[in-house]
């Protein structure tokens, strides 16, 4: 059975706001090689219609950059939009109806991890679900001090295991939890 992970950039107070503004500062051999070590055990990705236009307008023209950015182009990308028809991206194949359950059916079928990159509307969509299987947060020694926070408020408990600790160059901490089950 596949799992559903979710890697995703936060600042030390749990903001996943502009992410693009600060944490490109901190994108270096080390997160290339986090990346690239995720990939290797994945054959598919999660995405919103957000991330995926971000993605799509981006990652095939980085090709042979970057030592991942091949095999995300080639993999598989299941995109969960009511509003994408036309999906250009390599690969990429559209997610109709109900999200959670076409989720919980990649789950089932033969393959490895599907990876979710930012994607919060996505994320918290399945999470309400009980279909993500972990957690991988990139905390940046960054404080905004405002914006949107990686978990909602008001949303219900949620008990984890922190089942790994990885720190990479510049600081940046990888902080990875499973739910409790």
């Amino acid at each position: 059975m596949r799992r559903v992970v979710v890697s995703t950039y936060v600042t030390l107070d749990g903001r996943v706001d502009d992410i693009r503004d600060w944490a490109v500062a901190y994108d270096d051999d080390g997160a290339a090689e986090y990346h690239t070590d995720l990939l290797k055990k994945s054959d598919g990705l999660l995405l919103g219609r957000k991330t995926y236009e971000i993605f799509s307008a981006i990652w095939p023209s980085l090709s042979g950059q970057l030592p991942y950015v091949d095999k995300m182009n080639r993999m598989a990308k299941y995109v969960a939009s009511t509003t994408l028809k036309d999906l250009k991206w390599e690969n990429s194949h559209l997610i109709e109806g109900d999200v959670a359950q076409g989720v919980a059916e990649l789950k089932q079928q033969p393959g490895q991890d599907l990876i979710m990159y930012g994607c919060h509307d996505l994320m918290h969509s399945l999470l309400e679900r009980d279909l993500i299987d972990e957690y991988r947060l990139l905390v940046h020694p960054v404080v905004l001090g405002k914006g949107r926070s990686f978990f909602r408020d008001g949303m219900e408990r949620m008990n984890l295991d922190l089942v790994d600790t990885t720190t990479i160059s510049r600081g940046v901490a990888i902080l990875t939890y499973q739910p409790m089950r």
